[in-house]
C-alpha cells in the first residue's frame, strides 16, 4: 500500500467515528443536594446500552448541560473543590500540597460513581430533555 493509499484509507476509517455515530440529544437540568444547587462538579451519563456522555460541568447555580444517547442512563455526580496548592516544578505534578488542608466532597461519595449513585434517568430521542438531579 503507498503512502497516499494509507492516508486515503485511514481518514476513510476515522471518518466513522464521527457524525456517523449514535445519535445524541441535549439534556440541561440542575443538580441540588439537601435542596440547593450544587455550585461545581461534573455530571456522567452512562448508558445501559450505548456510550456514556461526555462530563459536563455544573455551573454555579448546579446547572449543566450534556449531550446523550437515548435510553436509560446510570448517573455519576462529582463535587469536590479543587485543593489549594502552589506551583512547584520539582514536585510530581507541579503542584507542591504541603500544609494546603484536604478538601472535602460537597455531597456524598457514593454518588462519585455511577454503579453506586442509585440515579438512573431516562434520555428521550428527538427532544430537548430537562432531567433535574435531585441528591439526597
Amino acid at each position: 500500500m503507498t503512502g497516499g493509499t494509507f492516508l486515503a484509507t485511514a481518514l476513510l476509517l476515522l471518518g466513522g467515528c464521527g457524525p456517523n455515530g449514535p445519535a445524541t440529544y441535549p439534556v440541561t437540568g440542575t443538580v441540588s443536594y439537601q435542596g440547593k444547587p450544587v455550585p461545581l462538579g461534573t455530571v456522567l451519563f452512562v448508558a445501559k446500552d450505548g456510550p456514556p456522555s461526555q462530563p459536563a460541568p455544573i455551573g454555579s447555580e448546579g446547572t449543566y448541560r450534556l449531550e446523550a444517547v437515548a435510553g436509560k442512563h446510570a448517573v455519576q455526580v462529582i463535587a469536590v473543590p479543587p485543593r489549594p496548592g502552589r506551583p512547584d516544578p520539582n514536585v510530581d505534578g507541579g503542584i507542591d500540597y504541603t500544609g494546603a488542608p484536604q478538601v472535602q466532597s460537597l455531597i456524598p461519595t457514593k454518588y462519585n460513581r455511577y454503579h453506586t449513585s442509585g440515579i438512573e434517568v431516562v434520555v428521550e430521542p428527538k427532544t430537548q430533555n430537562t432531567i433535574d438531579i435531585v441528591l439526597r
